[in-house]
């Protein structure tokens, strides 16, 4: 018969470790802001929660459910601040990344390591998600598509920049509007239908209060690999200046057309 010793104070700080790591991702999954010392002050709860389980004695039952339910609970909404419906995804993505740590966790246990090579895993395995989920917002920002603008019987075809940030929209109709940078090309449009022109209102860092022009072009379609959108009358705002410093793009798309 095996007889295990257990420190109540590196069994706290490690299930604190463990929640505080598994918060921060749930978090980061469902893009909610992430404070510190709310992460904190949950995780500390979770931890508590886990000695208290242990010093009673708890068995496994429909009480212990309940409680580790409630304290999962406490602890989403100590973070974050969700409510009802937000608290739900917030349990579930939290006792997702639970079960893959615990099945990483029993792996490297049975190679027979020490606790602290277990915590360096933790680690790895909280950095390897965060990188992961950055790198795919990062690649979710930067796309750029090909897109081709019909006006006035004329083609343009343009790199266009898919912006998750750019939710600009026209006053009156409230649509979407894409950027196109003016030149040569763009400017007449403005010109040859004065009944489509648009003042687009806007802000951005360092311009509270900024005014674009704008109109509504034929068609604007978007190639997306093997299929395209096609949207007719897109109203589009043009930018003095270049929207890329290394002129990879001209365009900027609003994130409702995507």
């Amino acid at each position: 018969m095996r007889i295990y010793e257990i420190y109540l104070d590196a069994y706290f700080i490690e299930n604190s470790v463990l929640d505080a790591a598994m918060l921060t991702l749930a978090l980061v999954i469902m893009k909610r802001k992430i404070v510190p010392w709310r992460v904190l002050l949950a995780a500390l709860w979770g931890g508590l929660c886990a000695v208290l389980v242990l010093v009673l004695q708890m068995r496994y039952g429909i009480f212990y459910i309940l409680m580790v339910l409630a304290t999962d609970l406490l602890m989403l909404f100590t973070a974050s601040g969700l409510k009802a419906g937000g608290l739900f995804w917030g349990v579930f993505y939290f006792h997702a990344l639970a079960f893959v740590y615990t099945k990483l966790d029993t792996c490297v246990e049975r190679l027979g390591v020490a606790s602290g090579v277990r915590l360096a895993a933790l680690m790895a395995f909280t950095c390897v998600i965060m990188f992961a989920l950055w790198y795919k917002e990062r690649k979710e920002k930067r796309r750029i598509y090909t897109v081709k603008i019909s006006e006035n019987g004329e083609c343009l075809e343009l790199k266009a920049l898919y912006d998750t940030g750019n939710s600009l929209i026209e006053p009156i109709s409230r649509r979407p509007v894409s950027i196109v940078e003016e030149n040569e090309v763009t400017r007449p449009w403005l010109e040859l239908k004065p009944q489509r022109y648009k003042v687009i209102p806007f802000r951005s860092i360092g311009e509270e209060n900024g005014i674009m022009e704008g109109t509504t072009v034929d068609e604007l379609t978007i190639s997306l690999g093997d299929r395209q959108i096609v949207e007719k009358d897109a109203i589009v705002a043009l930018y003095k200046g270049k929207l890329s410093k290394d002129g990879s793009f001209q365009m900027i798309l609003n994130q409702g057309l995507l």
